[in-house]
């Protein structure tokens, strides 16, 4: 999808919106004073639609963080493996020190991202039915604005616990939407994937390759309902459910676990089999330098010039060495040595580079084989999800399901995965213990993708982790949840703060 990645803009007004159209990407066409009243006519405006909710996932149109900078950083900061590091960025340095208020404005910018995502999709869902053409290709255009509606509203649930529902089109300041319920969201939540998993392919050939498919929505959907089983909405017969939608991926035959880790963050390996949905860059387009942000300062890898903003703690690596020896997962994870491209010399971290071992970085974002120059702008893809997070999510599943009677042990998932690792196959765990195994390898497989403060949050162990890091969050639940941006209360009166947050 990335080679077609061509931007049309068009003026799409709606709650005070701009939204920017995607057709033939690269090449840039601007259309003036279009309504979706008079824009959605054929087949191919239905396609520059939803490309435009796709493009929302990569770029920003001023020149803040996108929806998956978002999701990363909101999801990842507060990690026990994770750290902003030489960032002097408030807001991520309180998503790392759990010090957030509701004046966080990187809260507000995580919610603001998220909801564009979700109007481009409501005006895109509204209209696309309406339109003359290939039935099957116009029901599967209305499935991928369903599923990125859903993948929206999913990150603002576990994010806020409860927001406001709209799958209308257009919001004025006579119809501003109320708080309702978070029975509500999942229900849409549900709907939209279902749909989504009825409508998609499991693949796409050509330039059609990183839409999303039936796969990635059968994958968010299992997250939804082992969502709604975990904290704090505890309603447990969802664990069967979401084991029941991870054995269906399984059973598919249409993923399997690439045998070599490192692969899954080069480009040489995007699209392997393991993947399922990811965010699609290219190089030199909006968006694509983001890179950067764990890429090491001062110094010369792959040519970046490297922010040292996002990346590793010292715990973490202690960690892996401690309870994972042998762990092939470590020279990815953490870098442990690279190669100068301007001398051409070996550098080795704690002695010729990062000589305190203060800062750790990660080879997950930076690929060894691609040069840039100064500030990167990388072709690499963020995964929001991938095979290995389908396996261990099926694991924690049937751990936690009472009387879950499916095709695969609870033992299956996590041991494909530490196999891979080199490690030793897990056995004769009870529930805790194997919950508090499986936290670990969704750390250790899962580090700085985006899913760690949602995984704490889900299995109510987020005190335990993060104190890894020297964070005491004390027995306060505020910090498994975040605060309506006090900008968002001021907008919206029909608002109501979360109660941990009053």
């Amino acid at each position: 999808m990335k080679s077609i990645y061509k931007i049309i803009f068009v003026s799409l007004i709606f709650m005070g919106l701009m939204t920017s159209c995607f057709d033939k990407f690269l090449e840039e066409d601007v259309y003036d004073f279009l309504s979706p009243n008079n824009f959605y006519k054929t087949e191919a405006d239905a396609e520059a639609a939803v490309n435009a909710i796709y493009s929302r996932l990569v770029s920003s149109e001023d020149n803040d963080i996108s929806f998956h900078r978002a999701a990363l950083m909101i999801g990842e900061y507060p990690a026990e493996c994770s750290s902003a590091q030489t960032s002097t960025v408030p807001y991520r340095l309180a998503f790392e020190f759990y010090t957030w208020t509701p004046n966080t404005d990187g809260i507000e910018l995580v919610w603001k991202f998220f909801y564009q995502v979700v109007f481009r999709t409501n005006v895109a869902i509204e209209n696309i039915p309406n339109i003359s053409g290939d039935p099957v290709k116009i029901k599967r255009l209305e499935g991928e604005a369903r599923f990125l509606r859903g993948l929206a509203y999913l990150y603002l649930i576990r994010l806020f616990d409860n927001v406001p529902l709209t799958t209308a089109s257009e919001q004025n300041d006579q119809n501003l939407p109320n708080m309702g319920t978070s029975d509500a969201v999942f229900k849409q939540i549900i709907e939209d994937l279902t749909f989504a998993e009825s409508a998609l392919p499991d693949f796409y050939s050509g330039n059609n390759v990183g839409r999303a498919t039936k796969g990635a929505a059968q994958a968010f959907l299992a997250k939804t309902y082992l969502t709604m089983a975990g904290y704090p909405w505890n309603k447990t017969e969802n664990y069967a459910l979401a084991a029941t939608k991870c054995e269906d991926i399984i059973k598919s035959g249409n993923y399997e676990l690439d045998s070599n880790y490192a692969m899954n963050f080069k480009e040489a390996g995007e699209h392997n089999k393991e993947y399922i949905f990811d965010a699609e860059f290219q190089q030199n387009l909006n968006g694509s330098n983001w890179v950067n942000m764990s890429s090491i300062r001062d110094q010369n890898v792959c040519g970046m010039a490297g922010w040292s903003s996002f990346g590793g703690t010292m715990n973490f690596y202690e960690d892996m060495l401690k309870n994972n020896p042998g762990d092939k997962r470590l020279a990815t994870n953490i870098i442990l040595s690279f190669i100068d491209t301007k001398t051409g010399e070996e550098k080795v971290w704690g002695k010729d580079f990062d000589v305190n071992k203060g800062l750790v970085h990660t080879w997950k974002y930076i690929d060894p084989e691609e040069t840039g120059v100064g500030d990167q702008n990388s072709n690499l893809n963020y995964h929001f999800t991938r095979y290995a997070d389908v396996l261990l999510m099926h694991s924690e599943a049937v751990n936690n399901a009472n009387g879950f009677n499916g095709s695969y042990d609870k033992y299956y998932g996590i041991n494909r995965v530490r196999e891979r690792a080199g490690l030793d196959a897990l056995a004769n765990l009870d529930k805790e213990a194997f919950n508090k195994a499986l936290i670990w390898e969704r750390v250790v497989e899962l580090c700085y993708e985006g899913h760690l403060w949602y995984d704490y949050k889900r299995m109510n162990c987020m005190e335990e982790r993060v104190a890894r890091k020297g964070v005491d969050i004390g027995t306060n639940k505020k910090y498994y949840v975040y605060p309506i941006p006090v900008n968002e209360l001021s907008r919206n009166p029909n608002l109501e703060q979360h109660p941990l947050w009053k």
